[in-house]
């Protein structure tokens, strides 16, 4: 009976750790900005850092007490972006980025799956090792 509780809790892990995965995953790190709120704290003077992607059209903010902002701006207004920065005394990081591969992502996906597969196997042979329940081995009849 224990067989089946260390079993189901090792399947209900692995379940739980496979659900989260993703989740962290696609977890943001910056918040999303509006642009006119960009181009007023550009004004205020309270940007210490840019970094543009002028493929994407988004801008990563850093603000003086330390905060950081992802900011989508329209292509039309790349160059009143750059220009208020650089008026205001904050030189834009040109930033290029970096193409995902799908091979990476598949490896650790297929590696996922083979840690599962040598879990379950290892809880098979464990439960299977332990031959029928109930049959207690017969002693001979004294004579």
């Amino acid at each position: 009976m224990r067989i089946f509780v260390t079993v189901r809790v090792l399947v209900a892990g692995i379940l739980a750790l496979t659900c989260a995965a993703p989740a962290a995953l696609a977890a943001s790190t910056l918040p999303a900005e509006s642009f006119t709120r960009l181009l007023a704290q550009i004004d205020a003077r309270r940007v210490t850092a840019a970094h543009l992607d002028e493929r994407t059209h988004h801008v990563g903010v850093t603000l003086r007490g330390g905060e950081r902002f992802l900011v989508t701006f329209p292509a039309a207004d790349h160059r009143v972006l750059v220009d208020a920065l650089l008026h205001h005394g904050v030189k834009p990081i040109y930033v290029v980025p970096r193409a995902h591969t799908v091979h990476h992502v598949l490896r650790y996906v297929i590696g996922g799956v083979v840690i599962f597969l040598i879990a379950l196997g290892a809880a098979v042979f464990l439960f299977l090792r332990r031959g029928p329940r109930g049959a207690l081995p017969q002693s001979p009849p004294a004579a």
